[in-house]
């Protein structure tokens, strides 16, 4: 079973992600953490324990408080085990030239995708 997280602060962007990814994939855990803290939190608690750590994150990058540079700058200091146990999927509505460059050149984010989620974007990340 897939177990995914998905980070984003708008309840409606993540009522959307959740129903594609159940419609997308027949076993799939999903978990949904509202700020950046909070996720940061759950990895902090859990990665000792490697079968808790979800096997894709879909970010979003623009939220309050801390934002989805701010988690990729936490999850850089994470032991290796853990940074290869999942892969990051930025989600994202922004244009901004700069930010996009900034999320593509990371090494943890597997793909930038734009919001809203569908379907066809994430088939090749799953």
């Amino acid at each position: 079973m897939n177990r995914i997280m998905i980070v984003d602060d708008n309840p409606i962007d993540q009522m959307i992600t959740a129903q594609v990814l159940r419609t997308s994939y027949d076993e799939v855990e999903i978990m949904v953490m509202e700020s950046v803290q909070s996720a940061i939190e759950y990895l902090n608690s859990n990665q000792g324990n490697l079968k808790a750590i979800p096997s894709l994150i879909l970010l979003d990058l623009d939220m309050p408080e801390l934002n989805g540079f701010d988690f990729l700058s936490h999850f850089n200091n994470y032991p290796h085990a853990v940074k290869n146990a999942c892969r990051i999927v930025v989600l994202t509505a922004s244009e901004v030239t700069n930010d996009i460059e900034q999320m593509e050149a990371d090494p943890n984010v597997s793909r930038l995708i734009t919001k809203p989620l569908n379907k066809n974007a994430l088939m090749p990340v799953i």
